[in-house]
C-alpha cells in the first residue's frame, strides 16, 4: 500500500545548509511514496477560468473602451484573450492566508519527507507545484496589479524571481534556482511549460496540480496550448516564425537555438500548422505578453468608482451587466469557444483558512 503523506505545517526548519545547486538529485525508481496536492488542487480547481484553445489567429473584435471615451483598458496585446484566467479578484483575507499556509507547507515538504525517496516523476510534480503557490502566492498579495515583467526580470538581482528567499530543507532558494534545478535535471524541452508565472504570454495555469502519476501527459497538453497560440508562434511570412521570447529565456534546453527550437515547434503543432511550418528558414523571438492573465487585468476600478462585484447564483458566480468591457470581451470570447451559451463561471468554495498566528 502506498505511503501517504498528509499536510504537515513546520514552524521552524532546522536543516544543514546547502547551495541552491545542491538540490536533491538521487530518486527512488518505482517509489511508494507520493504526495496529497488536495489543498492546491482546491485552490486551482476553484478559481482558475479555462478559456478554452486559442484559434492561433489574431482576435476579430477591437480592443474595449471605456464608454464615452477613447481611453482603452485591459490588455491590447493580440494576445489579450488567450490563457487560462485565474479570479484573483475574489480573493479576501481568507484565501490569502489560505494560500500563504500552502505555500509554506509545500516548502516544508522535503524536511519531513526526503526527495530522495520519490520517483523522478513526483520530484517534478513537486518542483512545478512548489512553483505554481509561491506565484499564485506572491501575485495574489499585490494585486491588483498588470504587468508582471518587472518580477520576473532575470538581469535584475532585486527582482522577485531571483529573491533567494524561500527555505527548502536548509537551503535558500529562488523561482530561477527552481527553473535551473529541474531544467538541468529533466533533459527533455517539455519542462519549460510547467513553471506558472502568471501572465498571458507564458504557459497556462491548469486548473488541478500536477502529479507524478500525470505530469508528463499535463506538459504536453501545456506545450499543445502554447505551440498552437498566438503567445507562442506566428507565421510573419513564409520564411520567417515569431516566436515568444519565452522560448529564449529558457534557451539551454535549445542547444542549437534555431534548429533544435523549430523541431520542438513541428513536434507539438497540430497538423494544419506543422503543414505551414514546411517553408520557414528562421525564427525570431518576438512575442511578449507580461499583462497579468486573470479576469480583470488587474483593473479593478473605472472613473469614479470600483466596478459593480459579481454575484452569487445557484450554479456558481453570474456576471452581471454593469462590468468592465474588457471583462465582458473576454468572458464573450471564452464563451464562444466553448460553445456555451450564458457567460457564468463556477467557484467552488476554498476550505477554510486556520487564523495566522
Amino acid at each position: 500500500m502506498a505511503k501517504y503523506l498528509t499536510w504537515i505545517t513546520i514552524s521552524l526548519l532546522m536543516a544543514f545548509s546547502v547551495s541552491a545547486t545542491d538540490l536533491e538529485t538521487r530518486h527512488t525508481p518505482n517509489s511508494q511514496y507520493y504526495i496529497d496536492y488536495s489543498d492546491l488542487d482546491a485552490i486551482l480547481k476553484g478559481s482558475v477560468l479555462d478559456m478554452g484553445p486559442s484559434t492561433h489567429k489574431p482576435p476579430k473584435v477591437k480592443f474595449a473602451k471605456v464608454t464615452g471615451s477613447r481611453l482603452q483598458v485591459g490588455n491590447t496585446s493580440i494576445t489579450h484573450q488567450e490563457g487560462n484566467r485565474v479570479m484573483i479578484h475574489a480573493f479576501r483575507d481568507g484565501e490569502l492566508a489560505y494560500l500563504r499556509k500552502m505555500r509554506d507547507e509545500l516548502l516544508a515538504i522535503p524536511s519531513v519527507l526526503p526527495l530522495a525517496s520519490l520517483s523522478r516523476n513526483q520530484q517534478l510534480a513537486y518542483w512545478f507545484n512548489l512553483y505554481t503557490a509561491i506565484v499564485l502566492d506572491e501575485i495574489s498579495h499585490q494585486y491588483p496589479i498588470t504587468y508582471l515583467g518587472p518580477l520576473f526580470d532575470r538581469g535584475d538581482a532585486e527582482a522577485f524571481v531571483n529573491r533567494q528567499q524561500f527555505m527548502v530543507n536548509g537551503a535558500t532558494i529562488s523561482l530561477t534556482d527552481i527553473e535551473h534545478h529541474v531544467m538541468s535535471n529533466w533533459n527533455d524541452p517539455i519542462v519549460i511549460y510547467g513553471f506558472y508565472m502568471g501572465a498571458v504570454g507564458t504557459p497556462n495555469v491548469r486548473t488541478s496540480a500536477y502529479s507524478g502519476d500525470t505530469v508528463y501527459g499535463q506538459l504536453r497538453e501545456n506545450a499543445v496550448d502554447f505551440v498552437n497560440s498566438m503567445r507562442g508562434t506566428q507565421i510573419w511570412n513564409p520564411a520567417k516564425l515569431r516566436v515568444s521570447k519565452y522560448y529564449q529565456r529558457m534557451a539551454q534546453m535549445f542547444p542549437n537555438f534555431e534548429a533544435s527550437l523549430l523541431a520542438h515547434i513541428q513536434k507539438y503543432a497540430k497538423p494544419s500548422f506543422r503543414q505551414r511550418l514546411i517553408t520557414i528558414q528562421r525564427l525570431s523571438p518576438e512575442i511578449e505578453d507580461w499583462h497579468i492573465a486573470d479576469l480583470y487585468n488587474g483593473n479593478l476600478s473605472k472613473p469614479g468608482g470600483r466596478y459593480p462585484k459579481i454575484t452569487q447564483g445557484g450554479d456558481g458566480v453570474s456576471f452581471r451587466l454593469g462590468l468592465p468591457a474588457h471583462v465582458i470581451q473576454l468572458l464573450r470570447e471564452r464563451e464562444r469557444k466553448l460553445g456555451r451559451q450564458k457567460p457564468s463561471v463556477e467557484i467552488e468554495e476554498l476550505p477554510k483558512a486556520d487564523n495566522p498566528d
